[in-house]
């Protein structure tokens, strides 16, 4: 109603859309928001081909039983032979052992490590992030490969240290059990729950600890009393998405477990569709009750640990303080140090001593030293070479394709105007963190096997390594979003900018730091990506984490530890390329 001299008349829609800034039209309008309804469509249907239509194909497959012929009728036949096999009921117990145990012992130690730097007064902090976080980057496949290279017991460098010099009957380390496994996890997993906790440790408010402290209590009681309750949501959020990447990590156990006969899901839907005919329903049904326990942990983390928050940052202002450990803090140093050892310079000094000895007999030899096999790996393996350049491909177009689809996901989820698609778009995207590497790998072969789309396999893969790491690029690019105030962008819609030009000139340039911390964590993980390029990477598209668990088969240690090199190098070095073209100062899990 628009009131003339003491009266009112009334005003259309289109009338009051004439009135606006820029002269935008009814019928300006009215395209606009068909636009933004088409696009959210479009993407809500783009999402679902991704994320769900796949998980549907792979569910139904395990209900199926398949022969030369075909698949058969439904059936319950899959799963009763993986809840009465001997290897099945083995590997059901063997990834729950290795998942609570991974999350657990993962959980404690990044925790005090990230309580060690955000608030106690132990030295040399500065220096020891970096190399606390080194793992982050790294494959835990590549640590697989070291500890085998330590700790096997004929060849290991340890093993054979004690043995020569203690006299020793018998090795004392034998890497290929379910212990070796849970080991290399915990170590190469610690990283990440340093990441979830050390925020909020770095954000608690000091006069939380002071008050327990100046009413007598002592520093680990004021810690476990005090801090850990405030900083539990992040705590156990972390240890909730550890125990579900461990429940479904294919990699370690693959190297690990074989030797010794080691079973898990993973590795049994790998080796399932590795017969002839595959066993695909057998397998499929196997990753459902993968799934269903890494369902489980999120239900728990929704459920339960989301709901949870206590606020300890308050409108007050505090200067940070840390608490004084005392003599113990040279303890907590050496526990820090200690780590750093075993989880980055005893697996990177096997590998590069490794890599240089001709033969690999436990120990490195002057007499046998060379660099053939960096030679063969980087110059003459055509094998290598290739895979090198395809995970590159995937690395650099991959992660620009994805960062793109995640920002402009992001944008929808968080600006679109309609709650319910919103909603609906935000719980689709999120849905792949429920679902293992294998298991999506395996999704999108049976979905996709019979289309035009898997004769292009490097097409494939992206799309797959998309999928599964949607949500973190979506959460990555969020974080940054939410940050920034709607009003920018609806005063350039009120002026008369469409949707995309809204989008191109004033919310992606705001973005732009999530986006670059964005691209690199998926450039990372791309290179890394194996349970899912496992099943569908050709011979031509294979990348080097899949090339590296084929030449482990096939080579000796000194070319796997060369390859494994490259990988680390190509790795840590585009990290601090990208950290220093953008200024990247952190990134987020």
């Amino acid at each position: 109603m628009t009131s003339f001299g003491g009266g009112t008349r009334s005003v259309s829609p289109s009338q009051a859309a004439e009135a606006l800034p820029g002269g935008a039209s009814a019928s300006r309008l009215s395209a606009w928001l068909n636009a933004e309804t088409a696009v959210m469509a479009g993407a809500l249907g783009l999402v679902a081909a991704l994320a769900v239509v796949p998980v549907l194909v792979f569910f139904e497959t395990s209900f199926r039983v398949y022969t030369e012929a075909g698949p058969g009728d439904l059936t319950l036949q899959n799963y009763a032979e993986i809840l009465t096999g001997p290897i099945m009921l083995e590997a059901i117990w063997n990834t729950l052992l290795i998942a609570v145990s991974s999350a657990v012992l993962s959980g404690v130690l990044g925790t005090a490590l990230a309580w060690f730097h955000a608030r106690t007064d132990m030295p040399g902090r500065r220096w020891l992030e970096p190399l606390t976080l080194m793992p982050f980057f790294l494959p835990s496949l590549v640590g697989a490969i070291a500890w085998w290279a330590l700790a096997s017991p004929k060849v290991g460098m340890l093993n054979t240290f004690l043995v020569g010099r203690l006299g020793l009957a018998e090795p004392p380390f034998n890497i290929y059990t379910v212990w070796g496994i849970i080991w290399v996890l915990v170590l190469f997993d610690t990283p990440y729950m340093y990441l979830f906790t050390i925020g909020s440790f770095n954000r608690m408010d000091p006069a939380l600890e002071e008050s327990a402290r100046v009413c007598g209590t002592g520093v680990l009681r004021t810690a476990l009393r005090v801090t850990l309750p405030l900083s539990l949501p992040a705590i156990l959020s972390g240890v909730v998405v550890i125990f579900v990447t461990s429940a479904g990590v294919f990699g370690v156990p693959i190297v690990l477990g074989g030797p010794g006969r080691v079973h898990t899901l993973s590795t049994q839907m790998y080796t399932k569709m590795g017969t002839f005919p595959p066993e695909a329903g057998v397998s499929a049904a196997a990753g459902s009750i993968l799934m269903l326990i890494t369902a489980l942990g999120l239900w728990v983390q929704r459920k339960i640990i989301a709901p949870r928050s206590f606020v300890t940052v308050t409108g007050k202002g505090y200067r940070p303080c840390r608490m004084s450990l005392g003599p113990w803090r040279y303890l907590a140093l050496a526990v820090n140090v200690l780590y750093v050892l075993l989880a980055v310079a005893l697996p990177t000094g096997a590998l590069v001593l490794a890599s240089l000895n001709r033969n690999w007999f436990g120990w490195f030899r002057w007499d046998q030293l060379t660099l053939r096999h960096w030679n063969f790996t980087l110059f003459e393996f055509e094998y290598t070479i290739k895979a090198t350049q395809n995970s590159m491909f995937l690395g650099i177009v991959g992660g620009f394709l994805a960062v793109c689809l995640c920002t402009f996901l992001s944008i929808l989820i968080h600006r679109g105007r309609s709650p319910r698609f919103r909603a609906v778009l935000d719980y689709i995207c999120t849905l792949p963190v429920g679902v293992p590497g294998i298991v999506m790998g395996m999704a999108f072969l049976i979905t996709w096997i019979r289309t035009p789309l898997y004769a292009f396999p490097m097409l494939l893969l992206i799309l797959g390594y998309m999928t599964r790491y949607m949500p973190y690029g979506i959460r990555t690019i969020s974080s940054v979003l939410l940050a920034v105030s709607p009003e920018l962008e609806e005063s350039s819609r009120v002026c008369g900018a469409s949707f995309f030009r809204t989008l191109r000139r004033v919310t992606v340039p705001l973005l732009q730091s999530g986006i670059f911390a964005a691209y690199l964590l998926l450039f990372i993980v791309f290179i890394r990506e194996l349970p899912v390029s496992a099943l569908l990477a050709t011979e031509a598209s294979t990348p080097m984490a899949l090339a590296l668990y084929i030449v482990g088969e096939n080579e000796g240690l000194g070319v796997v530890s060369a390859f494994a090199l490259v990988q680390i190098v190509l790795l840590l070095g585009a990290t601090y390329l990208f950290r220093r073209l953008w200024g990247i100062e952190r990134l987020s899990v």
